[in-house]
């Protein structure tokens, strides 16, 4: 490698900024740069055009593309800050806000580089960074560039475990980001939006109104559907097993064919499909005890295949899951389809990608045969190739909207279900022929309820920002300026700051002299439901700020 003649050097510490901060929304890393400014072409093209093609662009949250040219600091900075959010949101950190580098006042060679990262992702965060400086500084040749991919692979697998495991969260945050929600992290993925008595808690799509015994109900599909079935709603024919439970004829009760399934996974994890014969469930209930403690057997019921999302009784959302497949152009082959369709940047199948990749020819080898395929095979132009009988999103199905199409009866039995449950937000999951005739007529199966469903960044991304409004009151707790001339009759919903005294709400205290217990009481007045107002002079707002992003001050 040879060394640029932009010169990038860090100087220690690596501080932690919090929101507010040089009007900085989310908190991160604060880092000392010296930074001669020098006109440059883009660093190590090569390197470049390969994260372009491997590190698709966010699907949602546009950034702002980094100059052709770097011509000194401020636009190396943005290149560096670019890549540095594409590659965070890409390993499935919910990060919005672009980097922002401050000269320094004495030179403008030194500065200061704020860099956003998501709660406990800083060393993975900086590891990253450390790895673009090289990229950036470096001009490169293949046998180099080569020796930089084993150390990414590494940063953003650090990435990706510090990254919640829902889709929901990022998108959640990115509405509230949107529309400037008061945010606060309560650790292992959870966050509060809004403040005091005017919040909502959410937990993926747990909320903090999400019922514990429902979600347990829900939890054990065998309870749920035994629920149902006694409050004469339709569910498949049923049977619990587990390692040493007698078959006992089991098929010929339940009718053939017959579905097999671990009792308390989701996503489509572990389902055996269209089973005819004993020694074939066998293998299933074996596979699946592997997952579970109890193996779930039903009757295998046919149609249609759609998820119905309801929130408060109401259902709000309904789309069509259809099962991995191609179709055929009378060109290529069914392996080159599957290639193609894996191509494309919302198949990625990391970061939350919107949808993910459908198996490979191997993987579906005896479902095409089933067709009379093979991989080599060239399908005709339109005809339909599928390549899983599962309908979900994780093994590579397809979500199509059908709200505007949903029957009024179906979109009740959803909610009936979810309200039967107990359920603020849940995930119906119906079989039937036609989602736009009642289930009255043509009948309808209820196969599984979704206590904490993926809403569905797809289809209704827009929802999450829907139900942010529907979650919190119209009226929302205020934070106000108060100074130590105010007077007032001070209540227990009261929580003020002013000259060096705090109001709990039923007594005075001296104000703290440690910066992080102000802070910490700060929080608590956040989080404290019986908190309707929030009273601060200038300095308790300088704290305030420390402890929740988006706060605004009346």
């Amino acid at each position: 490698m040879t060394h640029s003649s932009l010169d990038w050097s860090m100087s220690p510490p690596v501080t932690r900024y919090s929101a507010g901060q040089q009007a900085r929304r989310q908190g991160g890393l604060l880092l000392n740069v010296q930074v001669p400014p020098a006109p440059q072409s883009l660093p190590a093209e090569d390197m470049v055009a390969w994260l372009q093609q491997q590190i698709p662009e966010p699907h949602y949250g546009a950034l702002l593309p980094p100059s052709a040219i770097l011509k000194g600091a401020h636009d190396a900075a943005h290149w560096l800050g670019y890549w540095l959010n594409r590659l965070q949101r890409f390993a499935g950190l919910p990060v919005f806000e672009a980097p922002l580098y401050v000269s320094g006042g004495d030179s403008e060679h030194h500065g200061q580089l704020y860099l956003p990262t998501y709660p406990g992702s800083d060393q993975a965060t900086l590891n990253l960074v450390k790895w673009l400086l090289t990229v950036l500084v470096y001009r490169a040749d293949n046998q180099a560039l080569q020796a930089l991919m084993p150390p990414l692979a590494g940063v953003m697998q650090a990435l990706r475990a510090c990254a919640p495991g829902s889709a929901n969260v990022g998108r959640f945050l990115y509405a509230a980001f949107e529309q400037r929600l008061p945010v606060i992290s309560l650790g292992h993925h959870q966050f509060q939006v809004g403040i005091g008595a005017t919040q909502v808690r959410l937990d993926s799509s747990f909320t903090g109104g999400t019922a514990v015994m429902a979600a347990n109900l829900v939890r054990n599909k065998a309870a749920t559907n035994e629920f149902l079935a006694q409050a004469g709603l339709p569910i498949p024919k049923q049977a619990i097993l587990r390692a040493d439970s007698p078959l006992d004829n089991l098929i010929e009760r339940l009718g053939t064919p017959v579905v097999c399934k671990p009792m308390d996974r989701d996503g489509g994890q572990g389902v055996h499909l269209f089973i005819q014969d004993h020694s074939t469930l066998q293998k299933a209930i074996a596979a699946c005890l592997t997952l579970s403690d109890d193996a779930l057997v039903q009757q295998q019921v046919t149609g249609r295949d759609y998820r119905l999302t309801v929130y408060n009784g109401e259902c709000i959302w309904a789309i069509e899951r259809v099962p991995a497949q191609v179709v055929g152009d009378g060109v290529h082959s069914v392996e080159a389809l599957i290639k193609q369709e894996n191509a494309k940047p919302n198949r990625a199948g990391s970061g939350h990608s919107p949808l993910k990749p459908v198996p490979d020819a191997q993987q579906a080898q005896a479902l095409l045969q089933e067709q009379g395929l093979t991989a080599s095979a060239i399908p005709a132009a339109g005809q339909v190739v599928l390549l899983s009988q599962l309908p979900n999103v994780a093994a590579g199905g397809q979500p199509l909207p059908v709200f505007e199409q949903l029957h009024p009866d179906n979109a009740e039995l959803a909610a009936l279900v979810a309200r039967l449950c107990g359920l603020d937000m849940a995930g119906i999951d119906l079989i039937m022929p036609d989602i736009t005739r009642s289930w009255h007529e043509v009948g309808a199966w209820i196969i599984e309820v979704n206590a904490q469903p993926d809403i569905g960044q797809t289809t209704a991304a827009h929802l999450y920002g829907e139900l942010l409004q529907r979650m919190l009151p119209e009226e929302q707790v205020l934070i106000k300026r108060v100074d130590t001339n105010t007077q007032k009759n001070w209540g227990k919903g009261d929580r003020v700051s002013t000259g060096g005294r705090l109001w709990h709400g039923t007594a005075w205290s001296d104000c703290p002299e440690s910066l992080a217990q102000r802070v910490a009481w700060a929080r608590q007045c956040l989080l404290d439901r019986a908190c309707m107002a929030i009273w601060l002079d200038e300095e308790g707002w300088e704290w305030f700020r420390q402890a929740a992003t988006d706060l605004a001050i009346q």
